[in-house]
């Protein structure tokens, strides 16, 4: 006999307990309930403990723009946040260069430089159509030189497509376009100005990012760990998640990946799974070192355009918190790859990785690796391709036809911080109310 819905108090069920999910809960009210798959709450926002070292699941820094989410999160951590102007860096050639790359190329060999501005001053003296992918974008706000150097071979390594198959849509604050008059300046002398929506951050002044869910995690009432949702009947409005049976649910706010969530569907239309077969994604795989030194760099983190070093990012923790005893480190390397792969090679990887660092004089040969630590990211960018406007409009549509709210990177599937993922949850509560 078909299992029947259990009768629940709650006005509202929340799928996933990362920061989207704790947030709309958090909002909601006690009537709120919300639902993790993992045996901790926090998503991506995690901190793993590896005996003296403390390792992020890749870099979470607050950048915080919206007032509202930086008073709630200083009321949530009230003075256990240091507040941090970033240093961050591009290594090309073994050379280093402040960030945005494009406002400091004057470390830059001479007659290459005096290309790359050449290029560029001609690029910002015309007025061209609108760029129909982001390799168009590069080169004609920034020139041939600038976009090959970096821009170019850098996005190609995050997202693990070519540059030429990237809309504009992700880009918005992440991607800045400095004054004409910085990028001149920037070509001869030092750039003083940090801009950017990552200007400044706060960070947790012990114990790693994973403090801010762990606490937020500790005001919702009703958080159930170990519950996976594995099947979703729109028409009915019911939810089975293991551990707790067939739920019956009057609000719905999920933060599962959009193609997870589709997967749940109880006979969804064929043109939402053909939607689903669109949405394109990559995954990260972490790998964490603990080091018997101290201060490996002294950066916040670099990025690294070329092709010969696996990694597109490597981390400094430890010069933002303390994550490491005194005369000890931490860093982490981001390796993006295809969706669903890495982790079964992880080892190998991580091997590749260490040589990298090596080559790029972070590593020393002598240094002792006192803990290496691997995370994984199945869910990491979605890849905004041409097909992902349409595809994702399609399901979202479908969804909330059945009054089910999409929220979080993963969730809204889109490009986005922990301050917009904190937002997000916020406004999802008061549109169930």
């Amino acid at each position: 006999m078909p299992q029947a819905a259990r009768q629940t108090n709650p006005k509202c069920i929340v799928l996933g307990g990362g920061l989207a999910g704790l947030s709309a809960a958090y909002h909601f009210g006690k009537q709120a309930v919300v639902y993790e798959a993992e045996s901790r709450p926090g998503g991506e926002c995690v901190t793993d403990r590896v005996g003296v070292y403390h390792f992020d699941k890749s870099g979470h820094l607050l950048h915080l723009r919206n007032p509202q989410i930086r008073q709630f999160i200083k009321r949530l951590l009230p003075g256990k946040l240091n507040t941090i102007k970033r240093d961050a860096r591009i290594q090309l050639s073994r050379t280093e260069f402040a960030y945005p790359f494009q406002a400091n190329i004057r470390g830059l060999p001479g007659e290459i430089k005096r290309r790359a501005l050449c290029e560029y001053l001609e690029a910002v003296s015309h007025t061209e159509k609108r760029p129909d992918n982001f390799l168009q974008w590069a080169r004609q706000n920034f020139g041939r030189t600038i976009s090959d150097l970096f821009l170019e071979p850098y996005n190609r390594k995050l997202w693990t497509v070519d540059p030429s198959e990237l809309t504009l849509d992700w880009m918005g604050a992440y991607m800045p376009r400095p004054e004409i008059a910085r990028v001149v300046q920037g070509a001869f002398y030092p750039d003083d100005k940090t801009s950017g929506y990552n200007a400044e951050f706060l960070y947790p002044k012990s114990g790693g990012i994973g403090l801010l869910a762990d606490t937020l995690a500790k005001k919702i009432p009703q958080l159930n760990l170990n519950a996976r949702a594995v099947r979703l009947d729109l028409r009915k409005r019911t939810v089975d998640i293991i551990g707790h049976g067939r739920l019956a649910w009057k609000q719905l706010i999920s933060t599962i990946p959009l193609p997870a969530l589709v997967a749940l569907l109880e006979s969804p239309p064929q043109a939402v799974l053909e939607a689903m077969q669109q949405l394109q994604w990559n995954s990260v795989v972490v790998v964490n070192f603990g080091v018997a030194r101290a201060k490996v760099h002294d950066a916040h983190w670099l990025y690294f355009p070329e092709k010969k070093y696996p990694f597109y990012r490597v981390g400094f923790p430890g010069n933002f918190g303390k994550v490491a005893p005194p005369g000890h480190s931490t860093l982490y390397a981001e390796v993006a790859l295809p969706a669903g792969t890495g982790w079964d090679t992880r080892v190998r990887i991580a091997g590749q990785v260490r040589q990298g660092l090596i080559e790029a004089d972070i590593l020393k040969k002598r240094d002792t690796i006192k803990a290496e630590h691997f995370q994984y990211i199945p869910y990491a960018y979605v890849i905004f391709d041409s097909a992902y406007a349409a595809a994702k409009k399609r399901i979202i549509q479908y969804l909330n036809y059945y009054g089910i709210i999409c929220i979080g990177r993963w969730g809204r599937w889109e490009y986005s911080a922990m301050e917009d993922a904190m937002l997000a949850g916020k406004q999802a509560a008061q549109e169930t109310k």
